[in-house]
């Protein structure tokens, strides 16, 4: 049993030499000859013995000899030096660090601060879990020898190779690396260490994904047109299937919905028709889409000219099918599962990719999914619009596109009339003739509706007013959607007749002729829309 402590021993330096009987004291320390300079022989307070210690495989051994007088302690060091190698050398022990600074208790220590990040919402909420299992699989395995103070660019270099031996990618040795760095920047912060290695350099290349110019986009579209409701056979080398997917109308609206509004594709699971909203600027009608943040952002994200049309296109076919809600997701609502849906996503479209031929760009970099995120982006770049705005509206940094952030707004639409300018010059150049022949029409049949801005005008209201009201049809809405056909079929014939008007010149009675087609085409009976 301890002494009871006098009232001297309330001094802190008396407290703590009682607590630290084990230190060696200083004046004893004595190395050994022969063996390595960490090998000492000293005394401590808690024995009248002499103690012995070595560093042996990143691991501080300690031993007492059993000895009071210095010569046999000495030897008896030697002795239990040699059995120490013995072991080693025959695997009999294992060398893992005993003590606090082990990258385990500094790993459990991290994951606790990340938690608290993922609750906050600083980490995406799979951060831990993935970091966890890089750990247990990769690092620890190779660490766990060692004491974090040992850890240096020597051992970081070895761990490298031991990486690259495993056959892993120049990428991921490089993210294994990174999640070392931060175990040792929590050590720092925990003064276990005082300074961080150096992180060894990984040369690799940016995983750039292929995108698709607008001729390939074109391509794809119509491929996949051909192929609505063809089975795909995804075949092994050996040329067994192991896998079957039907390529679906639903895959052309959705590639269409992915150029026009820079949507990721892990997005597409969960985007419903509540998350969209139509906003007018400079007389162009854009989809803002407001759904949840994503990869930390939580900008809204504003789609080209060409999305309130390629939208209205997914109405059209939602209500074909089976009628839709605003609650709704967008693409596949009838899978429960929404991974599951985008998996089927992603299945078609690369069944699709190997149907044409084109899963790789002629760079010979790799399409996937994510490609329709990577062309919308290019084609902004390409019509001039600043790298901050798209950064910013694609809801990333232009540190992904050009290593520098972007402004911080809420949506592109607030820096001004840059990209609706853009995006009406864009759309005037495309749509040049349709104009010319909506100004045609009005000028005919005389009736406002056709003025071009309030035609683009009334269909974003009538689309708005469908998505409020989104219900399976009744009779009545059929009707309506009915008169919908109807108009738009007017408007497909009236430009054939215009086209061959214009082939056989007829110039002196032109107008009288257009009139008079007008009128004709007006008692078209209702178009009934496909069941």
């Amino acid at each position: 049993m301890a002494k009871k402590k006098s009232a001297a021993a309330a001094d802190g330096e008396l407290v703590i030499s009682e607590k630290f009987r084990t230190t060696p004291i200083k004046s004893t320390i004595t190395h050994i000859k022969g063996l390595h300079s960490s090998a000492v022989l000293y005394k401590c307070q808690a024995s009248s013995y002499w103690q012995f210690r070595a560093f042996l495989e990143g691991k501080r051994r300690k031993c007492t000899t059993k000895e009071i007088e210095f010569d046999r302690a000495q030897r008896k060091a030697k002795l239990i030096y040699a059995e120490w190698l013995n072991s080693i050398n025959s695997g009999e022990t294992k060398t893992e660090p005993t003590t606090s600074k082990s990258l385990d208790v500094i790993a459990r220590s991290l994951w606790a601060k990340n938690e608290t990040r993922i609750k906050n919402g600083e980490l995406n909420k799979d951060k831990n879990n993935k970091d966890k299992y890089v750990y247990d699989r990769h690092i620890k395995p190779f660490f766990s020898r060692y004491d974090v103070k040992l850890i240096d660019l020597n051992l970081l270099e070895r761990f490298k190779s031991h990486l690259a031996d495993q056959g892993l990618s120049a990428a991921t040795q490089l993210s294994y690396i990174n999640l070392v760095m931060s175990l040792l920047k929590e050590a720092q912060i925990k003064r276990l260490i005082n300074n961080i290695p150096i992180k060894p350099r990984v040369r690799s290349e940016d995983g750039v994904r292929g995108f698709f110019d607008d001729d390939e986009f074109e391509e794809l579209r119509k491929a996949i047109t051909k192929n609505i409701d063809k089975k795909h056979e995804f075949k092994a080398e050996g040329g067994e299937t192991y896998r079957t997917t039907r390529i679906t109308e639903e895959l052309g609206h959705i590639i269409d919905f992915m150029v026009e509004t820079y949507i990721r594709p892990t997005d597409l699971k969960v985007i419903r028709h509540s998350d969209i909203r139509m906003v007018e600027k400079s007389g162009i009608t854009f989809l803002v889409l407001e759904h949840d943040k994503t990869k930390l952002h939580k900008k809204n994200m504003v789609s080209t000219e060409r999305g309130l049309y390629v939208y209205s296109k997914i109405i059209d076919y939602r209500n074909k099918i089976e009628g839709m809600t605003k609650a709704d997701y967008l693409f596949l609502p009838s899978f429960t599962n929404r991974d599951t849906a985008l998996q089927n996503i992603s299945t078609q479209f690369a069944a699709i990719l190997a149907i044409t031929g084109m899963s790789k760009d002629r760079h010979g970099k790799p399409r996937t999914l994510y490609s329709l995120r990577h062309t919308a982006i290019v084609r902004s770049l390409r019509k001039g619009i600043p790298i901050e705005l798209v950064a910013s509206n694609a809801r990333t940094s232009t540190e992904m596109i050009r290593r520098f952030y972007g402004v911080h707004i809420d949506n592109i639409l607030e820096t001004g009339t840059v990209y609706a300018e853009k995006e009406i010059e864009r759309r005037n150049t495309r749509d040049k003739n349709f104009i010319e022949m909506l100004n045609e029409l009005k000028e005919v049949s005389g009736d406002e509706m056709w003025d071009p801005a309030t035609y683009e005008k009334n269909a974003a209201e009538d689309l708005q007013k469908r998505i409020d009201q989104a219900k399976p049809m009744d009779e009545k809405e059929k009707k309506s959607a009915q008169q919908l056909y109807k108009r738009n079929l007017i408007i497909k014939k009236y430009r054939e007749y215009r086209l061959r008007l214009e082939q056989e010149n007829s110039t002196e009675t032109r107008n009288e002729e257009l009139e008079t087609q007008y009128r004709s085409l007006k008692k078209i009976r209702t178009i009934k829309p496909k069941n």
